[in-house]
């Protein structure tokens, strides 16, 4: 519901569904599948979790967290920034549950993307190093240096520091040969679109 030219009033379930939508519009379900599956998942020993099913009671906390894999999708797709801005807004947010009331105030707002083909991407080169591991433990610690390394990246912001991060997240990412053309993929269609614009 607007009440302004910027306010607008969400209930709590209408914030989850639009951060379902938005995480599906970036492919992230095929991420979360390939996790569940291969017994990485994040929400692992939480009551509303089926094993290789996935969450059964969502709410506003997992659906803004971002696991390691999912903040290289958002990083490399340029939402990440949005995302925790429009998060930042919604009250209650605690781990694993939440205490968001039934209708928030909200002034941020996101436009759903339509990129599904980069969490496809991702997916199918997370399943490729599972193949040729031994076990998961490096799937799983990978999982936790891109999370530690994106959130240094964005609080260094565009320093000298912020530069030395990025070769190393593009080390890390380096056999991920599937996402990288996704992401030049998607990039040639924006610049595409910007010339036809102009």
């Amino acid at each position: 519901m607007l009440v302004g030219d910027e306010l607008y009033i969400a209930t709590r379930r209408y914030l989850i569904d639009y951060g379902m939508r938005h995480l599906n519009g970036l492919g992230a379900d095929h991420i979360c599948k390939v996790c569940i599956q291969n017994g990485g998942s994040c929400c692992r020993s939480c009551n509303h979790l089926v094993d290789r099913v996935g969450c059964q009671n969502r709410n506003t906390s997992c659906t803004a967290w971002l696991c390691g894999y999912l903040k290289l999708l958002f990083y490399k797709a340029g939402l990440i920034k949005n995302w925790h801005t429009f998060w930042d807004e919604v009250p209650g947010i605690d781990f694993r549950k939440d205490f968001t009331p039934p209708l928030v105030k909200m002034t941020t707002h996101l436009e759903v993307p339509m990129m599904r083909e980069l969490g496809e991407a991702l997916a199918n080169d997370l399943k490729l190093k599972l193949s040729r591991d031994k076990d998961n433990i490096d799937f799983i610690v990978l999982a936790s240096d891109l999370d530690e390394l994106i959130d240094e990246i964005e609080f260094a912001g565009n320093s000298d520091i912020s530069t030395q991060l990025i070769k190393r997240l593009n080390y890390l990412i380096k056999d991920f040969h599937e996402f990288q053309q996704a992401i030049k993929n998607i990039e040639l269609h924006k610049w595409g679109e910007k010339t036809t614009q102009v």
